[in-house]
């Protein structure tokens, strides 16, 4: 059973302010504040933030485009950078709401967290959450850490699943991409887990490199699951059963006094995004074959 999402709300808490004051300090310019969703006004806009980042600017506009369905009118605010870039705007009350991952928001309200299952996560998450902050509910999309197999491995016969390739661990060759290495606790949870030590562990730059790497071989990669190279290179990510790896679903983060019960209502047609929905329109966005305001407002026609 779910826990009850109901999110917390607030003023804000003095670390979380200061740390997000000094983020706001290094923040660089250049924000795009050229898109925009409209719709009626009712006590005016709510400011939709996001990152540079192809999926970060497609659910954001998912999450404004679901709002405006429902009455309020939303504007764009593009070209946050990271986390901290983000959570400064949110504090300085530049954005209302922002898109991110459950497990790494935990992990950066409490780095100590060990919880990795879905549920949890999202618990753990909404009591590290600040005063003045909150989370509605999360969709099925997860950008998890993953292990990945090129075609030469995968096959009909190939392990689908962490655990059914524990056993080959010891004699395979890990190619760890950032991504992979940024979650701390990833290799000490296979062993611990699934009893998976690898016989290597190679750094690569990127999900591009490491995907060449895994071609015609029998070595695994370590990525998150939605990462662009997976889709593109048609690797198979393998189960995390026992969830070894933390949960990284996608959930808007806001101010808690932004939003309306109404508007967090609003907000829960994003919880039918999947990770395939998510990877699938990244993907078409980065060919050039659609932009990423058109490719939401599809999804949001399909699922409204």
């Amino acid at each position: 059973m779910s826990p009850n999402r109901s999110g917390r709300a607030g003023g804000f808490g003095p670390r979380w302010a200061v740390l997000a004051l000094a983020a706001a300090a290094a923040a660089g310019c250049g924000v795009d504040t050229s898109s925009s969703v409209g719709g009626p006004i009712s006590a005016g806009p709510v400011v939709v933030g996001a990152s540079d980042s192809v999926e970060s600017e497609l659910v954001a506009r998912l999450y404004a485009g679901s709002l405006d369905a429902h009455g309020r009118s939303t504007e764009l605010l593009l070209g946050l950078g990271d986390r901290a870039d983000r959570l400064a705007a949110l504090d300085a009350d530049r954005v209302a709401l922002v898109p991110d991952y459950t497990g790494r928001l935990l992990h950066w309200f409490d780095p100590g967290a060990e919880v990795t299952a879905a549920d949890d996560v999202y618990e753990a998450l909404n009591k590290s959450l600040p005063p003045g902050l909150a989370v509605s509910d999360y969709a099925p999309a997860d950008d998890r850490s993953s292990l990945v197999l090129g075609a030469a491995r995968a096959g009909s016969s190939g392990p689908g699943t962490v655990g059914d390739l524990a056993p080959d661990c010891a004699t395979s060759t890990l190619y760890s991409t950032p991504e992979f290495a940024e979650d701390r606790n990833a290799l000490s949870r296979l062993a611990s887990v699934y009893g998976c030590t690898f016989a290597a562990v190679v750094p690569v730059p990127d999900a591009a490199a490491m995907s060449g790497e895994l071609a015609g071989t029998a070595a695994v990669g370590g990525t998150t699951a939605a990462a662009p190279a997976v889709r593109a290179d048609e690797l198979a990510v393998l189960g995390d059963e026992d969830d070894a790896f933390t949960a990284q679903n996608v959930v808007p983060l806001y101010r808690g006094e932004a939003l309306t019960s109404d508007d967090v209502k609003a907000l829960s047609v994003v919880m039918q995004l999947t990770t395939s929905d998510l990877t699938g329109m990244a993907a078409r966005i980065r060919a050039g074959e659609i932009s990423s305001a058109d490719a939401a407002n599809e999804w949001l026609d399909e699922h409204l």
